[in-house]
């Protein structure tokens, strides 16, 4: 890009900034494709999992109960090319996306505690063997940043239940992109609205969505979104283990929460980085035990960070 082309550039930029107040009150933002051009982005994901339980001793008539935390992580590193193939009259973007990994290959990227469970081990360094290579994905992507992709993707497993969430988030979060709101693109503009995801596997489920927009410091003209996502239910209840005639285990209590801050650059709304996470947490409910403050904490938690950093 020639000098001048890049003060043109950034001087219509600045425009669009200083008259975004006005022009937010008619248009949401969009995104702008060409065709024939390129973003590289690097993109890193930490995963961390961790299950809390206790552990009894009995000594001189005295039961005893220590809270057990057993944990382990993985941190990967690859780089994102996103190639625009062609744009539609409409708007609507081919996009061939290549990722390369950075870095320790699987094996030596899994770190664990002193009391981690192998189980928790394996499931951390299959999901890393299936997802931290080369690959070439292909989809459309709207000017709204909804996508379609071209062939269909393998599924992505995550060691959870049904419904697999933090699966689905990961598959598109983990992307340079962002789906953009339908409201004006003015600071302190935002909208909020309710979750429902009714069904046998998600039991009295109830949570929200928040999206805002927020003032982005920097030289380059830009604007973050905002979106947090939760949501709570109860499982399916466990069916009666074989040859036991005790009612069902408690049913239990799960938990989703999402916060992504993707910056976006008001030349063509391309992402310039982001920060995103989302975990999982499943409670299981336990019965008040004599002598302690409170009841004892049964519980996994599944949680993954990303990082996206445009690149020259």
């Amino acid at each position: 890009m020639t000098p001048l082309r890049r003060v043109r550039q950034l001087g219509s930029a600045l425009s669009l900034f200083a008259a975004m107040p006005a022009a937010a009150q008619h248009q949401p933002l969009a995104r702008h494709f060409v065709a024939g051009t390129e973003e590289r982005y690097q993109v890193s994901l930490e995963v961390k999992t961790e299950t809390r339980s206790v552990s009894t001793e009995t000594l001189d008539g005295t039961t005893y109960v220590t809270p057990r935390l057993t944990s382990a992580g993985l941190q990967l590193r690859w780089r994102a090319l996103r190639r625009i193939l062609s744009v539609q009259v409409d708007g609507l973007a081919q996009i061939e996306e290549q990722l390369s990994p950075i870095g320790e290959a699987c094996a030596e990227s899994v770190v664990e505690n002193a009391d981690a469970d192998p189980a928790m081990k394996k499931s951390l360094s299959n999901f890393c063997l299936d997802w931290w290579k080369e690959s070439t994905a292909n989809y459309f992507e709207s000017p709204r940043g909804n996508q379609k992709e071209s062939t269909p993707q393998a599924a992505l497993t995550l060691g959870e239940s049904a419904p697999p969430l933090l699966a689905l988030w990961l598959r598109r979060a983990a992307r340079p992109s962002v789906i953009l709101p339908d409201i004006p693109l003015e600071a302190g503009a935002s909208k909020q609205k309710d979750l429902h995801r009714p069904g046998q596997l998600m039991q009295d489920a109830r949570g929200s969505e928040s999206t805002e927009w927020l003032e982005a410091p920097g030289e380059t003209p830009a604007a973050t979104l905002h979106v947090v996502q939760q949501l709570s239910w109860k499982s399916s209840p466990s069916a009666d283990q074989p040859g036991q005639s005790a009612a069902p285990f408690p049913t239990p209590v799960e938990t989703f929460f999402a916060d992504s801050l993707t910056t976006l650059s008001l030349l063509d709304a391309s992402v310039l980085r982001a920060s995103r996470t989302a975990s999982r947490t499943t409670a299981h409910p336990v019965d008040p035990v004599p002598g302690l403050p409170s009841p004892p904490d049964f519980s996994s938690k599944l949680a993954l960070t990303i990082t996206i950093e445009r690149l020259p």
